[in-house]
């Protein structure tokens, strides 16, 4: 077994890997393509460029995998396509719906919440009593992001939006965990980003927003957002976890909404309101005890 890297190299590989996620939000709010073509060529852009390490692995994994298991894989997709599709649409300024990046940020990110909430159901363990008031307070703090945005409805349905981005996300994490009992990381992420990605385009084609995107800035920031937050962020934190416990690794992605508020609102001064820097902290604090709630449980 390899020997752990020094502590220094540990910080900046989750310091980097917090940058590109956080990074996410301001290169989403630079462009102007529809949510369903963001998030369309950010996955088929980052399964492309996969594929040639990924394509031997999943060969060799996929044939082995029963068929139930296959169909969860499908399942992982699916449920990723939904997370992007709703998360961008509460965030693209080209949408209708768009809310602040704090609200969206902080709201996508309560799904820790909901997995623990949901563990009784995902693998009949007892309800984790310790996690109850984390989890509370995270709902609370969602509850006064709404309330804030109450009196506006296209950012009340955005805060829908991103709050359905973390149901999604939720399903995403349940059924990974379970994947990645048997599959490796390339073998498991060739075809949920590419089931992802056909989903992508059906749900194009359902609503009818266009992905014929000429602008070459456009496609610029679909590359950023598939080499940046998809590969290199989720890379260093799939790599972090083989030498630190979840616990430290999901403590440092809760940073993610306040790094994202604070960037787009450095280049493109996009101030948050009060009440989702309010809620915010609620629903920060709330994650951030059910983290220590994994750590000492």
């Amino acid at each position: 077994m390899r020997s752990a890297p020094a502590p220094t190299r540990l910080v900046a590989a989750l310091a980097a890997a917090l940058l590109a996620v956080s990074s996410a939000a301001l290169w989403i709010r630079m462009a102007h393509a529809g949510p369903l073509a963001i998030s369309f060529y950010r996955l088929l852009y980052a399964t492309v460029i996969l594929a040639p390490f990924a394509i031997g692995p999943a060969r060799r994994e996929l044939p082995l995998l029963p068929r139930r298991e296959r169909w969860l894989l499908v399942a992982a997709g699916v449920a990723l396509a939904l997370h992007f599709a709703s998360w961008i649409a509460s965030l693209a300024p080209s949408s209708p719906v768009a809310t602040s990046v704090a609200a969206s940020a902080t709201l996508v990110a309560v799904h820790p919440a909901l997995v623990a909430a949901a563990t009784p159901w995902i693998s009949g363990a007892p309800f984790p009593r310790r996690a109850v008031p984390g989890i509370a307070l995270a709902l609370l703090g969602s509850a006064v992001i709404a309330w804030g945005d109450r009196r506006g409805q296209h950012r009340l349905t955005g805060d829908l939006l991103a709050f359905l981005g973390a149901v999604a996300g939720a399903a995403y994490f349940v059924l990974g965990g379970r994947l990645r009992r048997t599959l490796g990381l390339m073998a498991y992420v060739l075809p949920v980003y590419g089931t992802a990605a056909l989903t992508l385009l059906a749900l194009a084609l359902l609503t009818g927003e266009t992905l014929r995107i000429t602008d070459a800035r456009e496609h610029a920031l679909f590359l950023v957002l598939a080499l940046g937050p998809m590969i290199l962020g989720h890379t260093l934190l799939n790599w972090a976890l083989r030498y630190l416990p979840a616990w430290a690794v999901a403590t440092t992605i809760l940073a993610e909404p306040v790094a994202s508020t604070v960037l787009v609102f450095a280049v493109l001064h996009d101030a948050p309101p009060a009440t989702a820097v309010a809620g915010a902290l609620l629903v920060l604090l709330g994650l951030g005890a059910i983290a220590r709630g994994e750590r000492t449980g």
